[in-house]
């Protein structure tokens, strides 16, 4: 089973736009949990990775530094930020409020189309679990997440949830392992699916924040635990 994200999935890209390309694909490899927290992203590995020079690769680690999706760590190299227990409770919280608005407002402007895309979307995860495939797991959590939130239509909404999973998405990867997180989070999302079929916004709501609920104490367990055991050595 091959769980690594050393080059995060990233793709060469063409030569129209570099620097917006590139963003956008470390912006949504980040939200995906493509990178581990605490990883360093340098511009020259970034730069062979997508086949481009370093100077388009440097405005786009700039522009994630100033959303904060990375941060100057270990010899001044940018990397994929930590999180403690109290911000991670902060920033869950804060996507409790957002998600459960967005996904609100999301369903009276959903189609069948929409719903389509969430099933496959859903199929995506599924099939990734089984097949000990993480990084697509990740990817299709965060299409459904984004899809669900899209249907909103309220762009400084969906703008507000993706800084907080800019944050959060790194910390993802760690539960990718956990088959129980895993089990439980296909319930929550099939029972989000279902309600959003039948356009009841009060549990599709609910099947939200019984996820992000579930992340947020798995996730802080494993902070509290590596806490525990960086103390001890």
């Amino acid at each position: 089973m091959d769980w690594t994200a050393d080059d995060g999935g990233l793709e060469a890209v063409s030569k129209a736009t570099l620097q917006e390309q590139i963003y956008r694909q470390l912006r949504n490899r980040i939200m995906s949990g493509f990178f581990k927290p605490g990883q360093a992203l340098s511009m020259r590995s970034v730069a062979e990775a997508v086949g481009v020079s370093v100077m388009p690769v440097r405005d786009a680690l700039r522009r994630l530094e100033v959303e904060n999706a990375l941060v100057v760590g270990r010899n001044r190299a940018l990397e994929v930020p930590k999180l403690d227990v109290d911000t991670l409770l902060e920033i869950s919280q804060m996507r409790t409020a957002l998600e459960g608005l967005a996904v609100e407002r999301a369903i009276p402007a959903m189609v069948e189309a929409d719903l389509e895309a969430l099933r496959t979307h859903f199929t995506t995860m599924s099939d990734s679990i089984v097949a000990d495939d993480a990084d697509g797991y990740l990817a299709g959590n965060w299409a459904f997440h984004r899809h669900v939130y899209s249907c909103a239509r309220a762009e400084l909404l969906l703008s507000t949830i993706e800084s907080l999973w800019l944050r959060m998405g790194p910390y993802f990867r760690l539960t990718a392992t956990d088959y129980r997180h895993l089990d439980n989070a296909m319930i929550v999302h099939q029972d989000i699916l279902r309600a959003l079929e039948h356009g009841d916004a009060a549990a599709a709501r609910a099947g939200i924040v019984a996820d992000i609920e579930a992340a947020a104490r798995d996730l802080r367990n494993w902070l509290e635990d590596h806490a525990e055991n960086e103390a001890a050595e």
